[in-house]
């Protein structure tokens, strides 16, 4: 029997013991994780009994703050990029289609700004 066979047959056997299947997956093996109704979560795949660790607040901040500063650096990335084709073009109908696209990424851009505060 193969390591997934006998995955799968793990996860049968915890269903049939009334453990749920979590959206989650393990951080080791990437198997489903399955929670009992004790409240113990486990993994079928390595066997290993699995905690979730809550973010302190100044993790959440820190988190949203990386994500905020990445997501602006895209968006200015496609704002330089549409500038360039705004530039080179002298077709009316490409010149509206781009400052509609530079008049969204701006608007998404200060509410992403908005979002720090």
């Amino acid at each position: 029997m193969s390591d997934r066979d006998s995955q799968v047959k793990r996860m049968a056997e915890l269903l049939r013991e009334g453990a749920t299947m979590l959206p989650q997956s393990c951080p080791e093996c990437k198997t489903p994780l399955f929670r009992f109704s004790s409240g113990e979560v486990v993994c079928p795949g390595c066997g290993r009994r699995v905690v979730f660790a809550k973010a302190t607040e100044t993790e959440r901040v820190a988190a949203h703050s990386v994500v905020v500063s990445s997501l602006e650096d895209v968006l200015m990335g496609k704002i330089s990029e549409i500038q360039s084709e705004l530039e080179k073009t002298s077709d009316i109908l490409e010149i509206e289609k781009e400052v509609r696209i530079l008049s969204a990424l701006f608007d998404l851009l200060g509410k992403v700004r908005n979002s720090k505060r």
